[in-house]
């Protein structure tokens, strides 16, 4: 997964975690944003090193780099009473196995 992709669904991810979710679900959640949040820390690191508008190339890279997220994803039943936005649906669909 393109790093960009996790920065994208992290306010996404955030809306999840502030649902309640069955006991599982919400452990394996957990293990994910543990996960996920190690990029995005390094991601803040690296983009306070530079001027992403003076410097659109680095910022480039740096999006565009391939991180792997040492966490399944999660299944969330699509039966269930969650209630996120379609554009939080989008922003998941990496991490999460939205499941009929």
């Amino acid at each position: 997964m393109k790093l960009i992709d996790l920065v994208n669904a992290r306010d996404s991810l955030q809306k999840l975690v502030a649902q309640d979710l069955p006991i599982r679900t919400a452990y394996e959640l957990v293990n994910l944003t543990d996960e996920c949040n190690r990029h995005l820390v390094f991601y803040g690191g690296e983009l306070a090193k530079f001027d992403p508008v003076k410097d659109p190339e680095r910022l480039k890279e740096l999006d565009n780099m391939e991180v792997d997220i040492d966490a399944e994803r999660i299944a969330i039943s699509l039966d269930g009473d969650l209630k996120l936005s379609a554009g939080d649906v989008k922003m998941l669909m990496p991490l999460v196995d939205f499941q009929n």
